[in-house]
């Protein structure tokens, strides 16, 4: 049997990217986070802070080999902030104490980031569906998860954003994992390569989305979808992993619709 013919029971979803993005490049954010803390002058190196953001965040991260206690990760966080910024202050400052949580907070809600304008109707739209009981609804008994290259923080900024995310996580403890979900959930799990030790395009990351999605049934990976805007770690990942596979476009002035 052709595997695509099968109806689809699981939907999974990019987060960064393909839910939500910087509601400013983030070198700006950096700076008017900055100033709120005293730090004036700043603002003229926001091109740059941005460039020092990119660099530092992907020297420092350890990698998602190497879980991280909830320290380590702070630790790292605070390790990117401070070679971020401290090039740009004058040689007698130093960064105020509350500049860093400040930051990491900033940077967990969606006081750093805004949905696409067509996701909170698209999930709107989920829900109608999902409710119907009627015995034709195919939708009333699909999940649906997130499958990101982040750590934990993607569920507080969904959440913050106005989604409803469930407690299922990867790993995290069996009496959470073997929850049936939430009624009036949007997102049922999710899949971070924080909790599963690899990022997209492992098939590995895939495989731990569905075993999340399965809920101790049998799920074929014909029955997967993955919805993402990024050609090799969305799109080609998935189909490798003999999912189904859906690329959006949110380049500016080029927006798709993931409904």
């Amino acid at each position: 049997m052709n595997p695509f013919r099968k109806s689809i029971r699981l939907l999974t979803l990019d987060a960064f990217g393909t839910l939500y993005t910087p509601r400013e490049l983030i070198g700006y954010q950096y700076v008017n986070v900055a100033r709120r803390h005293g730090l004036e002058g700043i603002q003229q190196y926001a091109a740059d802070v941005e460039e020092r953001f990119r660099e530092g965040e992907h020297r420092a991260w350890p990698g998602p080999a190497s879980r991280s206690s909830l320290a380590d990760r702070i630790k790292w966080l605070t390790e990117v902030i401070r070679s971020t910024l401290t090039p740009f202050l004058n040689q007698s400052a130093s960064l105020p104490n509350g500049l860093v949580p400040d930051l990491l907070r900033h940077f967990s809600s969606s006081s750093g980031y805004n949905l696409y304008a067509d996701v909170l109707p698209f999930f709107q739209e989920l829900r109608n569906a999902r409710k119907r009981s009627d015995s034709a609804n195919l939708l009333s008994s699909l999940r649906v998860g997130i499958i990101s290259n982040s750590d934990d923080r993607v569920s507080s900024i969904l959440t913050s954003l106005g989604l409803r995310v469930g407690p299922r996580r990867y790993g995290v403890s069996a009496e959470t994992s073997d929850t049936d979900g939430r009624d009036g959930d949007d997102i049922d799990f999710v899949a971070l390569s924080y909790d599963v030790g690899v990022e997209k395009p492992d098939r590995k990351i895939f495989d731990a989305a569905r075993d999340l999605g399965a809920m101790g049934s049998d799920l074929e990976p014909g029955e997967c979808l993955h919805v993402g805007d990024d050609l090799i770690k969305d799109v080609q990942a998935a189909e490798a992993a003999g999912w189904r596979s859906l690329k959006v476009d949110r380049s500016r002035g080029k927006e798709d619709r993931i409904w």
